[in-house]
């Protein structure tokens, strides 16, 4: 696993050189994939675990990889476009039309790189089946988020399962069927407890922040900003109000310590803590039980704690 990225990165870049044959279309894809390289790439390297754990042969997964990074890269931009709120990203300071055709584009590539990754017919039917089905998943999900109309925790937890969770399996159970093996149901429950786990820690950071990324300046409905504005302090009254659209941004540009104090005295951070280590312990429990992951347990457990814990 220690060449991971770079293995994943090559074949990136292989494929929009190949398929784009529009120098524009290239250009613009190869800036966008260098601050997309930046990362670790992670939902790939859980694209090649799963193949090694279990047991794949005679197929590369590294292009199966890329052909998944190529798609959350796509998935990345949509969000921001949609969000507006990551006015740092190379696709948001481009001309809107450029940048959503680039992302549809990667769409499209990465759906014919991953075809291109399996050589059996009947793997590259369930792949694209499993791809598909996985992000019919997402777009509802993300539908949903872009709606922001949560109302409770359960609500919260089932937008997660969709977007997120949806997303973690789709990166997991593409190298376990390119290893020519069927949907695992375990892999498939443990993707769900990582991807809430995960939205947690970043539920956590950005509830803390106090930019454009902020989910409460956002007014954005969390498990945390719907944990915080049920209190019933008097003291937090411009907290609900806020959120309730009765206070503008200006309003509460100043008080950025006394919601940190509200966070912490309310217990929403000590809350959001439990809760993922609540479904990161229910992932550790799925990995316990499930054999196959055994010679490779270390490895995993180290690339969802460098994302997690």
């Amino acid at each position: 696993m220690k060449d991971c990225n770079s293995l994943i990165a090559e074949r990136m870049r292989t494929q929009v050189q190949r398929y784009f044959t529009a120098g524009p279309l290239a250009r613009y894809a190869e800036h966008y994939m260098k601050d997309k390289l930046e990362e670790t790439l992670r939902f790939g390297r859980l694209t090649v675990l799963h193949f090694r754990m279990f047991e794949g042969k005679d197929e590369d997964p590294y292009m199966a990889a890329a052909a998944v990074e190529l798609f959350i890269l796509a998935s990345d931009m949509l969000d921001d476009l949609q969000d507006q709120d990551a006015p740092h990203k190379p696709w948001m300071q481009d001309p809107l039309p450029i940048a959503m055709h680039v992302a549809t584009a990667l769409l499209t590539l990465s759906q014919q790189v991953l075809l291109e990754s399996a050589s059996n017919v009947h793997t590259q039917a369930a792949l694209m089946d499993m791809m598909n089905g996985q992000l019919l998943q997402s777009a509802n999900g993300q539908m949903l988020d872009i709606m922001n109309e949560m109302i409770d925790e359960q609500a919260y937890l089932e937008v997660v399962k969709l977007k997120s969770g949806a997303l973690l399996q789709f990166a997991c159970m593409t190298g376990v069927l390119l290893a020519g093996q069927a949907w695992n149901p375990v892999v498939a429950e443990y993707a769900l407890e990582i991807g809430l786990a995960a939205q947690m820690q970043n539920d956590l950071r950005d509830l803390m922040r106090w930019d454009d990324k902020s989910d409460f300046l956002q007014r954005k409905r969390t498990l945390l900003t719907l944990y915080l504005v049920e209190g019933e302090a008097a003291e937090d009254q411009w907290i609900r109000d806020y959120f309730d659209g009765l206070l503008s941004t200006e309003d509460v540009a100043l008080k950025r310590e006394l919601f940190a104090e509200a966070c912490e005295r309310t217990g929403t951070l000590l809350y959001g803590s439990v809760m993922s280590r609540m479904h990161y312990n229910r992932f550790e429990e799925l990995v316990d039980t499930f054999q196959a992951i055994s010679p490779w347990k270390s490895t995993f457990l180290h690339m969802i704690n460098e994302e997690i814990a």
